[in-house]
């Protein structure tokens, strides 16, 4: 049986720095290099880069009037913001000014900041397990590729993560990137840490499993090099050189009881039902310290369902229905989403919350129609909300690799991405932690140094709305409670 390996190396892209008259000295215009393709016109390229055609004409004087040649090599503009911090404030600067923005901002994206160090390398370890593939059988690659497995997690990982580096490129940055199959095996990582100095890498992204990062990160601890525990909620062992970019479960739990303890004051006396089982106790009695009349009924192993008779004896009409279903099994959901489903109406309010939403929530035997009549609510690593960028990535993704991104793809994309700028524009991601949460399509990062481990704060809060999925913060707390 053959084996297939992995090493991609990105071919690296020409740029320049150029220094514009018309703009203050604290300000420099990073250029990078185009080579026109067949049919593109100085219209469309402005539009791939978002510059003018009049920058685009001055920065380019081989231009006679609107004609481009094939192959042309152009200079593309790539004016950036200024950011720096004062006394733990970020200031950011207007382009074309040298003047701070004079308005509050939680959220910034690092597309258009200056970049302090161009060339990065990097290194992505995921248990890719090519030793399975067999170059002479199609059925039983077709196999491996149709089930979800570590080999199907990391190529979609891979493949979200070449896009972001692909735009990091677009952007201006030298990306070397080396590829490691860990085969999800300790000794193949014993082996990939004896063979190679990972001193002068920026970051490693990888591996996927708690106890595969942490052998990494014991393996490469004289080198200072930062691991990235990308896909996992659960804890790893507590490192100084890494960092956990997914928020952890306590993490998202924390966001959603200061969700409860606002709903406490703003509707202090609603009925409450807490449905839960053995492994969220801790849960149930968390919930219980802010609703001590609640009702409970409580799951077991040979009855994963609830009696419609006792919920609706329970459920009322005269106010407020909420319903905590503190249980991350797949029976149990479906049967209470539907239960409660048949039992909501114009006259009984119910409203569905959890303090953990596992991805068990995607089967396809879960009514997403039933969870948007219940106003289902919960905490999340990432947003499940489509826009325009989102449209604008998959269209991409599609051209790339023939299929659309799932959400692996997409986390890999953005996380990717905010790790390459936070270290072209800081140097090291952890001097980037100042600058406070970024975001890009559906995850965003707030890191805070934990037992000297930088760890994600970031949290979304989600609620169904019939068929749609919002976003939701505090603030939007009277719009919950209409």
């Amino acid at each position: 049986m053959k084996k297939i390996f992995l090493l991609f190396l990105l071919p690296f892209f020409v740029f320049s720095q150029v220094n514009s008259e018309n703009l203050p000295q604290s300000y420099t215009i990073d250029t990078l290099l185009h080579e026109v393709k067949r049919k593109q016109t100085l219209y469309s390229i402005s539009k791939i880069y978002d510059v003018s055609v009049e920058d685009l004409k001055t920065f380019n004087p081989q231009i006679k009037g609107n004609k481009l040649s094939r192959k042309m090599q152009l200079n593309i503009p790539q004016k950036r913001k200024l950011i720096s911090i004062v006394d733990d404030s970020i200031i950011l600067l207007e382009q074309n000014k040298n003047e701070p923005i004079n308005k509050p901002f939680q959220t910034i994206n690092l597309k258009d900041s200056v970049f302090k160090k161009k060339s990065l390398k990097l290194g992505l370890m995921a248990p890719f397990k090519i030793d399975q593939f067999e170059i002479d059988s199609v059925e039983v690659n077709k196999r491996l590729l149709k089930e979800l497995n570590l080999t199907t997690i990391s190529l979609d990982f891979y493949s979200g993560a070449m896009l972001a580096i692909k735009e990091a490129v677009d952007l201006g940055l030298d990306i070397e990137l080396k590829v490691f199959d860990t085969e999800n095996d300790q000794a193949k990582i014993e082996k990939i840490l004896l063979e190679n100095d990972f001193k002068n890498y920026d970051f490693l992204l990888g591996p996927f499993i708690p106890r595969n990062v942490s052998q990494i990160s014991n393996g490469i601890a004289k080198s200072k090099t930062i691991v990235i525990s990308p896909l996992t909620t659960n804890k790893v062992d507590i490192k100084n050189n890494i960092v956990q970019s997914i928020s952890q479960k306590e993490v998202q739990k924390k966001a959603m009881f200061r969700f409860i303890d606002s709903l406490v004051i703003d509707e202090p006396d609603p009925c409450v039902m807490i449905i839960y089982d053995e492994e969220s106790i801790q849960s149930k009695n968390k919930i219980l310290e802010r609703y001590s009349y609640a009702e409970l009924i409580k799951i077991n192993d040979t009855q994963s369902f609830v009696d419609p008779e006792i919920t609706d004896s329970l459920l009322v009409y005269s106010k407020k229905n909420f319903v905590f279903l503190e249980s991350q099994n797949l029976n149990v959901i479906t049967s209470v989403s539907s239960l409660l489903n048949s039992q909501v109406s114009e006259e009984r309010d119910i409203r569905l919350m959890t303090t953990y939403r596992s991805d068990i929530y995607e089967n396809e035997n879960i009514s997403f129609e039933h969870l948007g009549k219940l106003n289902f609510t919960y905490p999340s690593y990432y947003k499940p909300i489509y826009n325009q960028n989102l449209t604008n990535f998959n269209q991409d993704y599609l051209l790339e690799f023939g299929k659309l991104p799932n959400k692996t793809a997409i986390r890999a994309y953005d996380l990717t991405l905010d790790l390459i700028l936070r270290s072209a524009v800081f140097r090291k991601i952890e001097k980037s932690i100042k600058i406070g949460q970024t975001e890009y399509l559906q995850n965003k990062f707030n890191y805070q140094i934990e037992n000297d481990m930088l760890v994600n704060q970031a949290v979304y809060m989600i609620r169904h709305d019939n068929l749609e999925i919002v976003e939701f913060d505090l603030s939007d707390l009277n719009e919950y409670s209409k």
